[in-house]
């Protein structure tokens, strides 16, 4: 096997054996970096001298044998029979000298200098009688006796024809620089330095090793991969042959497996040792190595490591050339030092004013540092992580901070804002850590402003009421003793969302005191408390208040919040606007929150905000809609996370599955259990309405009375009866109707109708239902007014069904064609909102079945029509195929009824029809002028 890109460094050497045959007594020394091929070279040379008569003298030094006295000379003279052609004389005195070298260390310095001269005297006459090379590999490794013997030797050879060669590498230490120095003074000393392989080499090397001519790519990429060390480019080529074996040779490229692997360790072994630590901090320290090293061996800055780590093939800057090198040499390192180290570069980052998520991460892999500033360094980086979104290595980050700090107070506020930030991940896991923060409220670490008031919160969250109590006691002791402005505000923010939320904890906690919710919703109050102002908004509201304070008052607290681990506010904000019927605003701030939840992959804050969302679709009759989004929020939550709030996506869920006919899987729902404590909380009131309407709707009529008699106890006892999202009364009179109790039914009907005067949606249902129990003439009229009512209330629903009780009187009053115009109309909105049950119901038994295709073959005919109809006659065609007279659409329009008379000829000519009753369904979505056509037709 030859050695390649070596030609002109063995010519080098051939000229001074040819030089040393003249007495010229050279000396060569062959310098290069780890792994370059310095050993191959010498061998070749001694092979080559050996063949041209030479007698060839050879050691090898390693560090491990430095300290062995006379090492190397040992080596040179360790077999006697190697002296062949010597005189008996010579031979003997080198045998002689070999043997003595063992007791030379035990002798004076005389004795010593004089075996050195014996020595010397036998080699120069070694070489009278025979041409000598002295060959020493990685001199710089040698014994400092032997050193000291070699330049003895050197100063005596300038006419001899002897010719030392040795290798070394370029950074020399003492004593090898000492010796160095000598041979270089000599005027035989010559200096041959060897490189890394070029490309040209590399591909002549694969040439010579696959058998057939290499590519320049590859041979390109063999070099980037091994940095042109010859050590390297041998194990790569191996590595890719057993990896391809059986390919195409010329196709050949740089694979590193295990040879790679051997040969990398190899090669760091071989460089001095500061440079092998530094190749194994760069490994496990990465770039920050530079930043530690200088201070822990300030007399040996990294530099001159650098350049021979990359001189070995191992470096490009300061990174490694190949990334398994990097895995290999991190596996050099044991757990222990790995630890110190990263220690040691958290400490020097910290000192050089390195960013705290560095110096964190350091840190984090040492498992801690005994620094004082350690534990509010790692809270601070998980305050940064938290600003990026990046949740579990916040919670990583303040779990180290919380376990390395002995300071208690400082411990208590880690493991609180920890606790709180853990709520928007998962609240189940963070209540995991409630008890420490007990102990540390009890041990006077916090206080209502560092962590009591939200450690209560979560307390009551998940139904612990008595301990919230407890701990609510102690910081009334605390702000007994030390008044705080700021404590004292946040037991009144508790104090007032209770109050509205969870009447009988409040009462548990605070007793019958009412919290005061006449404050001024002012812009700079709720700027300085916008969580106490929310929970004020919101209290105003359902306790009958005025609410357009309220409403603006919680517009701009959402306006200047943000999704941060106090959870309290943004839902807070959101109940005033939804309990206010605001549904508009209470989408818009859904959609928008919810984007930045999910684009922040925030789960906790994407399943609260799915869940009111749900809430709010539910509100206008979105029933598809609705159910998707309290599935996704049941679903981003586990149930133990949610706690008692878990009562209102549960019962948005009930609701619309009940309101599609899918009974069976609203049953699932309400097995799913929930804690005693959610019927304590105006959540466990939605669901309690929600758990009725199922009832109701699956024949349990006793069943249903029982759940929305319930739900209105505790609402009226809450003083939160008149809430118009839970209109409990209207549920207790639909089941006593259908019980047969017409009279109680009435009076709760008649209840509900003056108490939300203001809400068209519970008025205008409390008034279709009331229309059930009159005579046929006096429905009419009423129903005819819930219409009108239910028309601007946003619930599509509650007008289907208002729509199809109006057509049934139609019928029963003998206006057949207008009675099957308005129930078709019903039919089509009760579709829309996937209100199966309810758009069967309107269906006549023929048409039942076919499941309402030939109701949606009408309305694909009322498409084609907007292209044939002027708007003008368009908005005629749509109140006339409603069933309206031509005198009402005039009234409508505005217009004549010729005109009207007008308008309805052309339509028929241009549809081809015969009679108005044969006017297509549907034209009322595609004008807009007839979107109230049916509630205005009075006569």
């Amino acid at each position: 096997m030859s050695i390649v890109g070596r030609d002109i460094q063995l010519t080098q050497l051939h000229d001074l054996l040819t030089a040393r045959d003249c007495g010229a007594g050279p000396i060569a020394l062959v310098s290069g970096p780890v792994g370059v091929g310095k050993t191959a070279l010498l061998r070749e040379f001694t092979q080559r001298a050996a063949k041209s008569g030479s007698l060839i003298l050879r050691a090898a030094c390693s560090p491990r044998e430095r300290a062995n006295a006379w090492g190397v000379a040992h080596q040179l003279l360790w077999r006697t029979e190697r002296f062949k052609g010597a005189s008996q004389r010579t031979s003997n005195t080198l045998a002689a000298v070999g043997r003595s070298l063992a007791s030379v260390t035990r002798a004076t310095e005389g004795e010593r200098d004089k075996s050195t001269g014996e020595f010397c005297a036998a080699v120069m006459e070694l070489a009278d009688e025979h041409p000598l090379v002295l060959a020493v590999d990685d001199i710089h490794d040698a014994d400092p006796e032997s050193l000291g013997w070699l330049g003895h030797l050197a100063r005596r050879m300038v006419d001899s024809r002897v010719l030392m060669v040795f290798t070394d590498r370029p950074q020399a230490l003492p004593p090898y620089a000492t010796a160095r120095a000598e041979f270089a003074r000599q005027p035989g000393f010559h200096r041959l330095r060897i490189g890394p392989l070029t490309v040209g080499d590399i591909r002549l090397l694969l040439t010579d090793r696959l058998g057939v001519p290499a590519d320049e790519a590859g041979a390109a990429e063999f070099h980037a991969a091994s940095g042109g060390s010859p050590l390297l480019m041998q194990a790569l080529i191996e590595d890719a042959r057993n990896a391809t074996h059986g390919m195409d040779p010329t196709a050949l490229r740089p694979v590193a497996g295990e040879v790679f692997d051997s040969a990398v360790v190899d090669c760091v072994h071989r460089v001095s040792a500061p440079a092998a630590d530094l190749a194994r901090h760069l490994a496990v320290l990465g770039p920050d190595t530079l930043a530690v090293l200088p201070d822990r061996d300030s007399t040996n800055p990294p530099t001159r490591h650098l350049q021979e780590l990359t001189q070995a093939g191992l470096l490009v800057g300061s990174g490694f050339r190949h990334p398994r090198m990097h895995t290999v040499l991190g596996g050099e390192v044991s757990a222990e030092e790995r630890a110190r180290l990263h220690g040691r570069a958290a400490v020097l980052l910290h000192d050089n004013g390195a960013h705290p998520a560095t110096v964190a991460e350091h840190i984090v892999t040492a498992g801690g540092i005994a620094e004082s500033w350690a534990p509010p360094l790692l809270r601070e980086a998980a305050d940064d992580a938290l600003a990026h979104d990046e949740f579990p290595k916040a919670m990583q980050l303040f779990d180290l901070a919380h376990a390395i700090c002995p300071d208690g107070p400082l411990r208590a506020s880690i493991l609180f804002q920890r606790t709180l930030s853990a709520w928007q991940v998962d609240p189940a896991k963070a209540m995991r850590r409630l008890p420490e923060l007990k102990e540390a409220l009890q041990a006077g670490h916090l206080t209502a402003t560092s962590g009591a008031m939200s450690l209560i919160k979560n307390l009551v969250w998940h139904g612990y009421v008595d301990e919230a109590a407890e701990v609510l006691e102690l910081v009334d002791r605390q702000l007994a003793d030390d008044p705080d402005e700021e404590g004292v505000a946040e037991v009144r923010v508790l104090q007032r969302w209770l109050s509205v939320l969870c009447p009988p904890f409040h009462r548990r906690m605070f007793g019958d005191v009412s919290p005061d919710v006449a404050d001024e919703i002012a812009p700079a109050a709720i700027a300085a408390q916008p969580r106490l102002h929310a929970a004020t908004a919101l209290s105003v509201v359902l306790r009958g208040g005025e609410p357009e304070p309220a409403v603006v008052g919680a517009a701009h607290v959402l306006e200047m919040s943000s999704l941060t681990p106090t959870l309290e506010t943004i839902p807070l904000a959101l109940m005033t606007l939804f309990y206010a019927d605001r549904t508009e605003q209470v989408d818009a701030w859904c959609t928008t929150l919810l984007e930045a939840a999910r684009e922040r992959n925030i789960p906790t804050w994407d399943a609260l905000l799915s869940s009111l969302r749900a809430a709010n679709l539910i509100r206008q009759g979105r029933l598809l809609e609705a159910e998707r989004h309290s599935d996704l929020a049941l679903s981003r939550m586990s149930s133990r996370g949610w706690g008692l709030s878990v009562g209102l996506p549960l019962a948005s869920s009930i609701y619309a599955l009940t309101a599609m006919g899918r009974y069976d899987e609203a049953r699932t729902r309400l097995g799913q259990p929930v804690p005693e404590a959610v019927f304590q909380t105006l959540f466990g009131q939605h669901y309690l309405y929600a758990r009725g309407q199922f009832h109701l709707a699956t024949g349990r009529l006793q069943a249903a009375l029982g759940d929305f008699l319930a739900c209105g106890k505790a609402l009226v006892s809450w003083g939160v009866a008149d809430t118009t999202l839970i209109p409990w009364r209207t549920g207790v009179a639909e089941a006593r109707l259908r019980l047969g109790e017409t009279d109680q039914a009435v009076t709760y009907l008649r209840e509900e109708l003056a108490r939300h005067k203001g809400s068209p949606r519970v008025h205008g249902n409390a008034l279709r239902l009331l229309a059930s129990t009159m005579e046929p003439r006096q429905r009419l009229r009423a129903l005819r007014e819930a219409v009108d009512e239910l028309q601007g209330s946003g619930c599509d629903l509650l007008l289907a069904h208002a729509l199809g009780d109006l057509g049934r009187v139609y019928h029963l009053l003998g206006q057949s064609n207008r009675a099957r115009v308005i129930v078709r109309r019903a039919y089509r909105m009760a579709k829309k909102c996937h209100a199966k049950p309810l758009s069967q119901s309107l269906l006549p038994d023929a048409e039942r079945s076919a499941d309402g295709r030939g109701c949606a073959a009408g309305h694909e005919a009322s498409e084609q029509v907007h292209d044939v109809l002027s708007e003008a006659e368009l908005r005629v065609a749509a109140l006339a195929s409603e069933g309206h007279t031509n005198r009402e659409i005039a009234r409508r329009l505005f217009i004549t009824v010729s005109t009207v008379e007008q308008h309805m000829t052309r339509v028929l000519r241009k549809l081809n029809l015969s009679r108005r009753d044969e006017l297509p369904q549907g034209l009322d979505t595609m004008g807009g002028s007839a979107a109230s056509a049916v509630s205005g037709a009075h006569g």
